[in-house]
C-alpha cells in the first residue's frame, strides 16, 4: 500500500511540475526566451559552473564541523562524495528517499553511530533554514520599497512567527501539552456530536482532522526533542555555534552570487543588492515540496514572480532559473557517477528504507 501511495504522489508531482512549466512558457513568449538564451556570456556562464564545487565544499565543511564532534572522524573528500550522492537522490531520482536520509545513513555507517549522524544532519539542515528565516526578514532592507509588496511582507511576518515558535518549542519543557489536552477534549466532543442522528456522516471528516492533528503534534514533538539534543551536542564545542552561523552566512553569500552570476550569463544586470534582497524570500517560498526533482517548475515559477517585482522580465528570469536547474541536474549527474562507484551502494536498498522509517 505504501508503494502505491508513493507512486501516486510522484505521479501527481510530475503532473504539477508539468503544469508549472506550461504556465511559465505560456506566460513567457517563446521568441523572447530564445532571444535571451541566444546572448550567452561565456565568461559568466563558466564562472557560474565554477561556483558549483565552491558551494559544495562550503556545505560539506559545515557538515564536517558538526560530525567532527564524534570521536571517529570522516575524511573531507569522503563527505563530499556522500554529499554528491545525496544530491543525486534529491534532484535526479523521483524517490521517497531524500538526500538527507542517504547522507545520514552513509555517514552513520562510517562512524557506526546512526543517531549522531542523524543529529548532525538535523543541525546542518536546520541551521540553514533558521538563518534563512532571518534573511527573509532583514534582506529586503537592502531595498525598502520591497516591503510594500505583500509577496515580501507576508513571508517576512510568517518568518518572524516561525522564529518565535521555534524559540518557544526549544525553551518550553512540554510546549504542546496544554494544547494536546485541549485537542483531546475537542475531538471527544466532536465524536460525541457526530454520533447524534443526522450527523454520523461527519465522523470520517473528524477522523481526517484528528489524523492531521496527530501528525502535526508528532512532528512538533520530534522537533522539540531534536532541538534539545542539538543544543546539547553543540555544547561539546562552545565555538561551534559561531562557526556554524558563519559558514551558513558564507553559503548564502555564495547563493546570492550564484543567482546574480546566472543572470549575468545572459547579459542581464538585476543589481547585486536587489538580488540579495529578493533571493532569500524566493528561496523560502520555493521550499514547498509540490513537484519532483528539486521542485522542478515550481522553483523557476517562484523566481519569475519575485524578480518581476523589480522589473526583470519573465523570459530573463526563466533563462536564469533554467541555468540553475541545469547546474542542479549536472551536480546530480556527478552524484550518480559517484554513487555507482561508492563502496556502500549495496546498502541503499531495504536497509535504507528501514532507516528512513525509523527516523520518521
Amino acid at each position: 500500500m505504501k508503494k502505491k501511495i508513493s507512486r501516486r504522489t510522484i505521479f501527481a508531482k510530475v503532473i504539477i511540475s508539468g503544469c508549472f512549466f506550461w504556465i511559465l512558457f505560456s506566460f513567457v513568449q517563446t521568441d523572447q526566451f530564445l532571444k535571451v538564451a541566444s546572448r550567452i556570456n561565456w565568461f559568466y556562464l563558466t564562472f557560474s559552473f565554477i561556483l558549483i564545487p565552491v558551494m559544495l565544499i562550503v556545505s560539506s565543511l559545515k557538515w564536517k564541523m558538526i560530525l567532527d564532534l564524534h570521536e571517529k572522524k570522516i575524511p573531507f573528500y569522503q563527505l563530499i562524495r556522500i554529499y554528491l550522492i545525496g544530491y543525486f537522490f534529491s534532484n535526479l531520482l523521483p524517490s521517497t528517499v531524500g538526500g538527507d536520509v542517504v547522507r545520514s545513513y552513509y555517514s552513520g555507517k562510517i562512524i557506526n553511530n546512526q543517531s549522531f549522524s542523524a543529529i548532525a544532519i538535523f543541525i546542518e539542515r536546520f541551521s540553514g533554514i533558521f538563518i534563512l528565516l532571518f534573511l527573509v526578514v532583514i534582506s529586503p532592507l537592502l531595498n525598502l520599497d520591497l516591503y510594500k509588496s505583500p509577496y515580501i511582507y507576508i513571508p517576512s511576518i510568517v518568518s518572524i512567527v516561525l522564529i518565535l515558535i521555534t524559540f518557544w518549542i526549544w525553551r518550553a519543557q512540554q510546549p504542546l501539552e496544554l494544547l494536546h489536552q485541549l485537542a483531546r477534549v475537542i475531538f471527544s466532543f466532536l465524536y460525541k456530536s457526530a454520533s447524534l442522528p443526522g450527523l454520523t456522516g461527519f465522523t470520517s471528516i473528524i477522523k481526517v482532522l484528528e489524523k492531521l492533528y496527530q501528525n502535526i503534534y508528532r512532528r512538533t514533538e520530534k522537533l522539540h526533542n531534536e532541538l534539545k539534543t542539538s543544543v546539547n551536542t553543540i555544547k561539546q564545542d562552545r565555538s561551534l555555534l559561531f562557526k556554524i552561523i558563519s559558514i551558513t552566512i558564507l553559503f548564502y553569500l555564495f547563493t546570492w552570487l550564484n543567482v546574480y552570476v546566472a543572470f549575468m550569463a545572459f547579459g542581464i544586470k538585476p543589481g547585486f543588492l536587489s538580488t540579495c534582497a529578493l533571493v532569500p524570500t524566493a528561496l523560502f517560498m520555493a521550499q514547498v515540496p509540490v513537484t519532483i526533482l528539486g521542485n522542478m517548475g515550481f522553483f523557476e515559477s517562484v523566481f519569475v514572480l519575485y524578480f518581476l517585482i523589480i522589473g526583470i522580465p519573465g523570459a530573463e528570469t526563466l533563462a536564469m532559473g533554467l541555468l540553475l536547474r541545469l547546474k542542479m541536474l549536472t551536480i546530480g549527474g556527478v552524484g550518480y557517477l559517484v554513487y555507482l562507484s561508492y563502496s556502500h551502494e549495496k546498502y541503499i536498498g531495504e536497509e535504507i528504507d528501514q532507516f528512513d522509517r525509523s527516523v520518521q
